[in-house]
C-alpha cells in the first residue's frame, strides 16, 4: 500500500489534524487574550464611569433584546442581534426610568448616537 504522500485519504486526514491543531490554538490563545482584555477593560476609569453612567448589568444567557431601535438609535435599524447581553437604564417618562436589555450592537448603536457630533 502506498504511503501517506500519494493516498488523497490520506493526505486530507493528515491536513485535517493539522488543521484542527492550529484551530485549537488560535481558540486558546483568543480566550487567553479575551480574558485578560475584559479584565483590564472593567478595570479602567473611564470604562467604569460609563457603565455606571448607563448602570450596566449582565442579563442573564437567552433573553431577548428590547431595544426600541427606531428611537434609540434611527440611524442604525437593523442592528440589533435580538440576544441581550447587559441592560440600560433608559428614560420612559418625565419621572420614569426602566431597566431594558440590550444586545451588544443596540448597545453600541447607542453609544454611538450619544456621542457629540
Amino acid at each position: 500500500m502506498s504511503g501517506t504522500r500519494d493516498n488523497p485519504l490520506g493526505q486530507l486526514a493528515a491536513a485535517w489534524r493539522a488543521a484542527a491543531a492550529v484551530a485549537a490554538e488560535w481558540a486558546e490563545r483568543t480566550a487567553a487574550v479575551t480574558a485578560e482584555a475584559f479584565r483590564k477593560l472593567t478595570n479602567d476609569p473611564a470604562i467604569r464611569a460609563v457603565m455606571d453612567a448607563w448602570h450596566i448589568t449582565a442579563v442573564w444567557p437567552g433573553h431577548a433584546c428590547d431595544c426600541p431601535c427606531a428611537v434609540a438609535h434611527p440611524e442604525d435599524v437593523g442592528v440589533c442581534d435580538h440576544r441581550a447581553v447587559i441592560t440600560r437604564r433608559m428614560p420612559t417618562g418625565p419621572d420614569a426610568e426602566l431597566d431594558v436589555p440590550l444586545c451588544a450592537p443596540c448597545a453600541v448603536a447607542q453609544g454611538v448616537a450619544e456621542l457629540p457630533r
